[in-house]
């Protein structure tokens, strides 16, 4: 059962605020958190507008509250900073179709996305009014009991920002307001079983330390007698999985780890566009130009000298990214945790060009070599903007990715890995690994299919031929394919890499909708 589901049922039932879900069957884990003020917000959407069903109805109310955000808040900057900031990040939000997206999935995002955003818009302008204070405190509780994660970044801006405004009665309002709805919420509500010291984040870190997010890498899951005792298993496990990266060879270990930190920044979540070829379109174009827009904001926010009015915006966004870091490390590296940040750090890089028109020239040109170097970097590191996920349904399926003349070592050992894999271990779908017809792996003999990606040894004849020239790699699908049995693929957007190519469609995915990109592989020299 999926998230959606999960929390609908929770909803109509009544359960995750006043008493607590379902608990996890005895030895399992609690894989899904209520979030107490969402399922009373899907309570009450589910019924708000009649004759389109539940989902409908959640769908148009929480679409609706994100519209208003985006132009509320655009509003609130034009008159307290300016027309040209409100209407550059106004462009800017309604051209990121990925929060338009979120907003037609029941999920938390779009909610989340709609509270933060005026939220932060406030703090980067205060108010005169000091009643406004402790209401922007108020939402940034109910902003936690939608998302913790989201709520907490609020409460550290919001304290950053006021303290740096040194407006410290406004900062006593404000954590006032946070602190009454929070009080009275934990005085209250049994959102979860009892017992489990980490609120049932165990679950989540343990993810976060998996290969590449895999899951199945870390499996078997721990079993346990007691919430208690769960948790404590699933940290010493998360623990025994980060020894494990750190202990790989060089270049597997500082790929991991960078894609474990930025992969939920610029990576991209999943979402089915198939329903309208038009749509698909601009979602494919606004997805591509998506990390543009982030790493531009991005350089903004590190690059513009600190002075005048860049100086709260520039303060905001450095917390906001290094808050995000961790998240990614501690908690998953996951594009949808990621995504109600996005539209705030957009405003803050918007609000921190302020302060690039008031630096001398000699100061411009920091920030204006920054973003060509950095976009070099994230050139250098293009695994971690994989988008979430090609899929190969069916045997016999034939996909080809180009590889660059001198993209493998010169002399063996050597050694390729491929991201793609089976999210069921048991699954009957395999494939093969070829050149020019000569066999370099068969998943068949693989012994431990639960890992993120295959590796194959490189045979010196491959390196000498990728030596005079391009070659291309086939994976071709073999096996037993159903519902359940497939094989999934993250995809590397253009223009970042050299695209793979479906033999038989125009599309690399046709069941997911991405219509190309590249397989996530990487060579280096060494045994595997």
């Amino acid at each position: 059962m999926g998230d959606s589901e999960i929390d609908i049922q929770w909803a109509k039932a009544g359960v995750g605020v006043l008493s607590p879900v379902p608990p996890p069957p005895a030895g399992g884990a609690l894989g899904h958190l209520p979030k107490p003020a969402y399922l009373l917000f899907l309570r009450a959407a589910m019924r708000a507008v009649p004759g389109v069903g539940e989902e409908r109805s959640i769908v148009i109310v929480q679409s609706f509250l994100l519209g208003i955000s985006i132009v509320a808040s655009s509003y609130w900057i034009a008159r307290r900073r300016g027309g040209r900031d409100a209407l550059l990040f106004l462009a800017i939000a309604l051209a990121f179709l990925r929060l338009r997206d979120a907003s037609s999935a029941v999920m938390t995002e779009a909610l989340a996305a709609a509270l933060l955003l005026p939220i932060v818009s406030v703090l980067l302008a205060p108010p005169r009014r000091l009643l406004l204070y402790p209401l922007v405190g108020l939402a940034t509780a109910a902003l936690w009991l939608v998302r913790p994660n989201c709520g907490g970044a609020a409460l550290l801006l919001g304290v950053l920002g006021l303290s740096l405004f040194r407006m410290f009665r406004p900062a006593i309002l404000f954590g006032a307001g946070f602190g009454a709805l929070m009080i009275a919420f934990i005085a209250v509500a049994r959102p979860i079983p009892a017992s489990d010291p980490l609120y049932g984040l165990g679950y989540q870190v343990l993810e976060a330390a998996s290969e590449y997010y895999w899951t199945p890498s870390v499996e078997p899951w721990p079993v346990a007698d007691s919430p208690r005792e769960m948790a404590r298993a699933e940290l010493q496990r998360a623990v025994t999985s980060w020894r494990k990266t750190l202990s790989q060879p060089g270049p597997d270990k500082r790929r991991e780890v960078v894609w474990r930190a930025l992969h939920g920044l610029f990576g991209q979540e999943y979402y089915d566009a198939r329903w309208s070829p038009s749509y698909a379109r601009a979602s494919e174009f606004s997805r591509l130009a998506s990390p543009l827009f982030l790493l531009a904001a991005i350089v903004a926010v590190l690059a513009v000298p600190w002075r005048g009015s860049a100086r709260i915006p520039k303060a905001m966004g450095i917390l906001t990214l290094a808050l995000l870091i961790g998240q990614n490390l501690l908690l998953g590296s996951n594009p949808r945790y990621v995504l109600p940040f996005l539209p705030a750090l957009f405003l803050f890089g918007v609000c921190t060009l302020t302060g690039f028109g008031e630096t001398s020239r000699s100061r411009r040109i920091a920030p204006l070599a920054a973003l060509p170097i950095f976009t070099l970097l994230l050139a250098s590191q293009r695994h971690v903007l994989d988008w979430q996920a090609g899929k190969v349904e069916s045997s016999g399926v034939v996909l080809r990715q180009r590889i660059p003349r001198g993209a493998f070592p010169g002399k063996s050992p050597a050694t390729l890995h491929l991201r793609i894999a089976p999210p069921l271990p048991s699954s009957g779908a395999h494939f093969t690994l070829s050149v020019e017809h000569r066999l370099l792996f068969s998943s068949q003999s693989d012994p431990d299919r639960r890992r993120a990606a295959v590796t194959v040894a490189l045979p010196q004849w491959l390196l000498d031929e990728n030596a005079r020239g391009p070659i291309a790699l086939e994976v071709v699908s073999t096996g037993d394919y159903g519902d359940y049995s497939y094989l999934l693929f993250p995809v590397i957007p253009l223009p970042w890499s050299q695209p793979a190519r479906r033999d038989g469609s125009v599309f690399l995915s046709p069941t997911t909708g991405i219509r190309a990109g590249s397989f996530d592989w990487w060579a280096h020299a060494g045994s595997p």
